[in-house]
């Protein structure tokens, strides 16, 4: 569409932050296309999860061509809280016809962490504001700094600028303009480092130190690349990495520390033939670092979902999880999140799941799984591209159709964070007679209840390690609930098209609340309003 062939073209609208703390004032850019200089009126609409909570006229002058326009808000103190804004203008040719976004208000990121990551740490990077921006577009509120570090047994460089194990050209100063920027847009920084992982001419010099299999054989990681440390408490390299992250933490104005394994070994030996507990050290090592910083989050990656029984009660700001085969179904990828939320207290989840970024409707499904049952998943870094390999640089790009659903999930999952996100306790489920093939997960909350369906209709149960085609849509069907309260409205949300809630007509059944869901393509949501 040109300029010419209409008045007003709004394009895109997102907030500067990936998050806000009470009191901040919240800022949101709407960009849009004018045919002529002129002074419009723009009607912004704030809601509260489904309600509209308040709505306000602004006069803004637009010049001819692109405009940023700038709009800012003052939410209530209240934290945890989710927010959605709608913004129209009236102007002839208006198109679309308005435009939405979302927002929280969180006491801190850990509470319901969005996590994404950056793996570009170069000098010559130039658009550090402008990838962050980026990011906030979906409500990013965390950074995973991937392989950052000079050695993995000397995490800060000796130089300004250096080259990491791979070869890669880094530089201090532009990590410090990363961190400085995701600071800016509300987001923490998190520096990767391995518990275990010394570089292959530390590891040698230091055969005290390293972990042995049971045939006494030093283990390494990769072909002359890395070795395994022994990461028992009160060990030599223990103490050593303990050390490194002090320095990180003093040279570098980073917020914690994520902390990563490598899944094997689970077994090993000192050097004096002794068997080492690895689950019990990696809890050992999570605790020193909590004692030494106290007022800083740690995380630490149970990759295959081990040892999650460890590290679920650990000093961890929220739980993080790689997933592997043999957990290849998205049924599994439930069981873990709730098994994790279950374990650690009621603890956050985030999930990394790893699959080419063409098998978009896998992502659709395994997005919808995992903050259906409670977690997050890191997927989006780097300028919004998709995390598709556990060695983060080898991340792709994502299609328009995916882009469009990512963005529209964020918002959904930012302003309805309080019936279906990571914040609030899952509840047993209500007897449920569903089409086949349909997963519910149901939640209490503290304005009703909320029943996520997903489709999942396949001949054999669907892996998310496989390209999935899409579901056939699932028509007109009826769905009766037993709750333990009458409820005032039904809406009826579809998180990958739009944040916008469908008033749904409801009746009593008998003691059971009856609505007809017009239609099922992948995801929705139904949230019983009190």
């Amino acid at each position: 569409m040109t300029v010419s062939s209409f008045s007003i073209k709004l394009n895109d609208f997102y907030p500067i932050r990936g998050m806000y703390k009470p009191g901040e004032m919240v800022r949101c850019i709407l960009e849009c296309d004018a045919a002529h200089a002129s002074n419009v009126d723009f009607t912004l609409t704030f809601f509260h999860g489904p309600t509209a909570i308040k709505t306000r006229s602004e006069t803004r002058s637009l010049d001819v061509g692109h405009n940023l326009v700038d709009f800012s808000w003052l939410p209530p103190l209240d934290a945890p809280a989710g927010y959605g804004v709608e913004i129209s203008c009236e102007a002839e040719l208006t198109t679309p016809s308005s435009i939405y976004t979302a927002f929280d208000v969180l006491p801190g990121w850990t509470s319901f962490p969005r996590y994404g990551y950056l793996t570009d740490f170069s000098a010559s990077r130039p658009d550090e504001k402008s990838t962050m921006q980026t990011l906030a577009k979906f409500h990013i509120n965390g950074l995973q700094f991937y392989d950052w570090q000079y050695r993995h047994d000397q995490l800060v460089a000796p130089t300004k600028e250096y080259l990491d194990p791979l070869g890669r050209p880094l530089s201090l100063e532009a990590i410090s303009r990363l961190i400085k920027a995701a600071h800016e847009h509300g987001m923490a920084a998190m520096p990767y480092l391995a518990v275990y992982a010394a570089s292959a001419d530390f590891w040698r010099a230091h055969p005290d130190w390293q972990l042995y299999d049971q045939d006494h054989n030093p283990i390494p990681f990769g072909e002359d690349f890395l070795g395994i440390m022994n990461p028992a408490e009160g060990g030599l390299w223990q103490k050593h990495l303990l050390d490194q992250c002090n320095q990180v933490l003093k040279m570098l104005p980073f917020d914690g520390l994520h902390i990563d394994q490598y899944g094997d070994p689970k077994t090993g030996f000192d050097a004096s033939c002794q068997p080492v507990d690895i689950a019990k050290a990696f809890g050992d090592f999570i605790q020193a670092a909590a004692r030494q910083h106290s007022d800083l989050p740690l995380l630490f990656n149970a990759v295959g979902n081990w040892p999650i029984e460890t590290l679920a009660a650990a000093p961890v700001a929220f739980n993080y999880i790689e997933i592997w085969p043999p957990d290849i179904h998205y049924a599994d990828l439930a069981r873990i999140v709730r098994n994790a939320r279950q374990l650690s207290g009621e603890k956050p989840v985030v999930i990394a799941l790893y699959m080419p970024a063409e098998r978009e409707v896998n992502h659709l499904l395994a997005d919808a799984v995992i903050l259906s049952a409670g977690g997050n998943r890191i997927e989006i870094g780097e300028n919004a591209r998709l995390l598709t390999d556990p060695y983060f640089p080898k991340h792709e790009a994502i299609s328009d159709s995916l882009m469009a659903c990512l963005r529209s999930c964020a918002d959904f999952a930012v302003r309805y964070e309080e019936w279906i996100g990571p914040l609030v306790p899952e509840s047993d489920a209500p007897d449920l007679k569903l089409p086949d093939g349909v997963d519910a997960f149901y939640r209490k909350v503290n304005g009703g209840a909320s029943l996520s369906l997903i489709n999942l209709k396949s001949a054999a149960p669907l892996c998310w390690n496989e390209e999935n085609t899409r579901p056939l849509a699932l028509e007109s069907f009826t769905l009766e609930i037993l709750l333990d309260f009458i409820p005032e409205k039904v809406w009826l949300l579809e998180p990958y098209s739009s944040a916008a809630p469908q008033l749904l007509i409801h009746h009593l059944n008998g003691d059971k609340v009856s609505v007809v869901v017009p239609k099922l393509d992948l995801w929705n949501v139904l949230l019983f309003e009190h």
